[in-house]
């Protein structure tokens, strides 16, 4: 009777330990959809390149219910410093092609390019200009990421490898 007992107590402790984590890493979503769009814009260029995509386009990737991260990345060191890498994180890859919806509609409908003869037409079309002599020559990515193997915001997903660290 005492050993079924502790028997007993030791799997309801183990299956208490265990059993919540092993129910949420399977509800965890294993797979991310990651986007990254890269193109080139000297440094004399990106002030009039940033004031465009800054109001005209990154919005629409801030915006979206869809996207769950979002970094534009500035090459600082190596041999292309006019590189810029915009990334952008999905749960599925059918959310790349997701619409917006509201939140893209209501901050284009409160942020609408000027029309000619209106203030501030001609520095629009100039801005506009130059972000398309950049970005027409964008190339874009996409790829796949296993969170299991990710470190988000300094959290691990899970642990990799034969030895994991001892718990505190």
């Amino acid at each position: 009777m005492t050993k079924t007992l502790i028997v007993a107590l030791f799997a309801t402790l183990a299956l208490s330990a265990f059993g919540p984590r092993n129910a949420e890493a399977q509800t965890a979503p294993t797979t991310r959809i990651v986007t990254s769009t890269s193109f080139n814009v000297p440094f004399q260029d990106r002030a009039k390149f940033f004031a465009f995509a800054n109001e005209y386009f990154i919005p629409a990737t801030q915006l979206h219910p869809k996207v769950l991260n979002f970094r534009m990345l500035n090459h600082n060191w190596g041999s292309d410093g006019s590189q810029i890498i915009m990334v952008a994180e999905y749960a599925s890859f059918n959310d790349i092609e997701a619409d917006c919806g509201k939140p893209c509609d209501d901050y284009f409908a409160a942020h609408e390019a000027p029309e000619e003869g209106e203030a501030g037409y001609a520095e629009y079309q100039e801005n506009l200009a130059v972000f398309n002599k950049y970005y027409s020559n964008h190339q874009d990515e996409i790829y796949a990421t296993n969170m299991n193997r990710a470190v988000v915001e300094g959290r691990r997903a899970t642990l990799v490898g034969p030895n994991p660290p001892p718990s505190n």
